[in-house]
């Protein structure tokens, strides 16, 4: 409720935005220095290439991932609640001579993208800023066209180590799903939500335990 109040008062549409220019320049530069070709390498195989594939890039951040997926001739939405960061990761489209759609909001507001959803959903190190899991979980699942696939990786509460009253904001979330702020989901739990919908195959990474990664691909839709 907290997180919900905060979204009403603060708008992205109106000229909020939760990040800051110098720390936004910062953060952009290390990502984009360090982004994961290999991972990329991996999801084109895994989704039969990117060429010609919707891809949503849910909490896109500097775009740094938008752009790789463009480059290899996906059609690229880029979601996110920073205006700056969309202004990076804009700049570095044109570079790079590609589109990308750009879309801003908070993560709950991609409910727009829903009539139209993608091949592939990404988002990385964004889940934690969603208001609730539960809720979250039904909206990436639905972002998702029947049989296309997902990629979630998100950091676990060992990644923040959490202390003071951190730990009381963790033990909300943990036990009674609350949210306030933005801690990281426990371990397990985002497999553990999107397994209850029809999925025909999932690959949890839990070789890191500071991190979670998912890759799933989304059942057909059967009519009776």
């Amino acid at each position: 409720m907290i997180n919900r109040l905060h979204s009403w008062i603060h708008q992205p549409g109106q000229g909020w935005d939760p990040v800051a220019p110098e720390y936004a320049s910062e953060y952009a530069e290390s990502e984009w220095r360090n982004i994961n070709v290999v991972l990329i390498d991996q999801l084109e195989q895994r989704i039969g290439g990117f060429s010609g594939k919707r891809v949503l890039d849910l909490g896109g951040g500097p775009g740094q991932y938008s752009v790789a997926f463009a480059r290899r001739g996906a059609r690229v939405t880029w979601h996110d609640v920073s205006r700056t960061y969309q202004k990076i990761a804009a700049r570095h489209a044109a570079e790079a001579g590609v589109q990308i759609v750009f879309s801003l909001g908070y993560l709950e507001e991609a409910d727009r993208l829903i009539t139209d959803p993608f091949d592939f959903v990404f988002t990385r190190l964004a889940w934690c800023y969603c208001m609730n899991d539960r809720r979250f979980a039904r909206l990436v699942y639905s972002l998702i066209k029947p049989e296309g696939a997902a990629y979630i990786e998100s950091n676990t509460p060992r990644f923040e180590n959490p202390r003071g009253l951190k730990r009381l904001v963790y033990f909300l979330n943990n036990w009674f799903g609350w949210k306030i702020g933005h801690p990281h989901p426990p371990h397990g739990r985002l497999a553990s939500l999107l397994n209850g919908y029809p999925i025909t195959l999932m690959i949890p990474d839990y070789s890191n335990d500071l991190v979670d990664k998912i890759f799933l691909i989304k059942g057909k839709v059967t009519t009776s």
